[in-house]
Formats: structure tokens, C-alpha cells, sequence
């Protein structure tokens, strides 16, 4: 007589082979095949995770990488940050996060007046670009940098996989004022509060060359304009239209 089996080989044995007992042979047979297919995928899951673990990509999340770093989107900001940092060191690689087309077009144009090869990577809502140092990538120029990143209209790229998701804060500017802040509510007066045109100010210079003071009206003296400016109201909502 044999030895028993260990329960560990009892246990592993039952995981290999199930029976459903059905009745339908060809039902069961489909079942058994998408079972055991299942316990394969897991298998090798598994197997990647140990890799990636055993290779230090796996565990606590690596601060330096933009994913991490900027989890709802970058301002313009901390993208000149970034390049700017790219640039001057020695890393031959830049990944940017998620965004969509029109943001990856942009980065794109821009890594173009710097030398750098860029290109789009990953599928969906994680495509991403990722830019490349090539022999022909000047060494970092403030004034050269400065003025490629002021022919640049766009000030906020969201992230492209977070779509949906409610909660998330726009990243602050510089000097920590955010995007939110920069955009009127559901009525706000635009420009209320804009600073006075100061005496240095072409506008107000031409004006008052033509005979303007503070506190008058414009126009002739026998045809004065109003006082006030016409505001304009910022309607968000849809509520009493139509």
C-alpha cells in the first residue's frame, strides 16, 4: 500500500480538476476548458507580479514618475517645470501622464522647437507622450526656453483616464493660485475685479492725451458717454433660457 497523500497535494489536486457534475457532456467539457483557461491567466499574473517585484516595479509608488506626480493634470506651469528639469539633466527619456489628442499635439509641437523626439504611447484613455534627448537637443537656454513656451495658448491639460471621476482639484499655478480660480462662477461680473488701468498704460495715456481725467465721461462735451462701464454677467446654468 502506498503512502497517504499530503493534504497540501489532496488540496492542489482538487483545485486542478473540478467536476460539475452535469449532465451535458459538451456543457461540462465548456465549462472544465473555461475553467482551467481561467486558472491559467491567473497563473501568469501572478508570475508577472513576481517579476515586476523581484525587478523593484512593484510596492510603493516612485514619486518621480508624472503619473504619480500629477494624478488630475498639469498646468502649463509644470510642464515648463518638467522640461525645463529634462533638459538640463542627463535622462535620455521623459513620460508625460495621460491626456488627450489636442494636449499630445501640443507637447509634441513643443518638444519640436527643443530637438526631442516624441511620440505617443499606450492605448485609450492611457495614451500618453513620452519625449526622447537626440544628438541634435541643445543644452537649456532660459531666454531660447521662456519664449517657445509663451507662443503656447493652452494653460491646463486634464488627465485623459480620469474622465468622470468627481473630487478631483485642478493643480495650482505658480504663486498657488488654481485653475478653478481663474474661471468665473454662474453670476460673476467679468472683470470686477481687474485692477485700474494704471498711468503707464498706453490706453489711458492716448486718452488722456485727447482730454479724458478721472472720474468724466467720454465723448464730446455736447454728447457725453456714460460713466459706467457695461457689464457682462457670466451665465453658466441653462435655467431661464428658452
Amino acid at each position: 500500500l502506498g503512502s497517504p497523500q499530503p493534504a497540501s497535494a489532496r488540496r492542489q489536486g482538487a483545485r486542478a480538476q473540478i467536476s460539475f457534475n452535469l449532465s451535458d457532456s459538451e456543457l461540462e467539457a465548456s465549462l472544465q476548458a473555461s475553467w482551467k483557461s481561467d486558472r491559467l491567466k491567473k497563473s501568469e499574473r501572478k508570475k508577472q507580479r513576481e517579476e515586476m517585484r523581484a525587478l523593484g516595479m512593484l510596492g510603493k509608488k516612485d514619486p518621480d514618475d508624472l503619473r504619480v506626480k500629477y494624478p488630475d493634470g498639469m498646468n502649463m506651469d509644470q510642464v515648463a517645470d518638467e522640461l525645463q528639469t529634462f533638459l538640463m539633466g542627463s535622462d535620455e527619456q521623459l513620460n508625460f501622464p495621460p491626456m488627450d489628442n489636442n494636449a499630445r499635439k501640443m507637447i509634441h509641437e513643443l518638444a519640436s522647437k527643443f530637438k526631442l523626439k516624441s511620440k505617443s504611447i499606450g492605448k485609450g484613455d492611457q495614451r500618453r507622450p513620452t519625449l526622447h534627448r537626440t544628438k541634435r537637443t541643445p543644452p537649456y537656454v532660459p531666454a531660447t526656453f521662456d519664449q517657445a513656451l509663451k507662443r503656447v495658448n493652452r494653460k491646463y491639460l486634464p488627465r485623459s483616464d480620469k474622465k468622470g471621476k468627481k473630487g478631483n482639484r485642478l493643480p495650482p499655478a505658480r504663486g498657488g493660485t488654481s485653475v478653478a480660480a481663474a474661471t468665473y462662477q454662474d453670476g460673476e461680473v467679468v472683470g470686477a475685479s481687474a485692477p485700474e488701468l494704471g498711468i503707464e498704460n498706453r490706453g489711458r495715456a492716448m486718452l488722456e492725451k485727447m482730454g479724458w481725467s478721472m472720474g468724466t465721461a467720454l465723448g464730446a462735451s455736447n454728447n457725453k458717454g456714460i460713466m459706467q462701464p457695461v457689464t457682462h454677467t457670466m451665465k453658466r446654468s441653462k435655467a431661464g433660457l428658452g
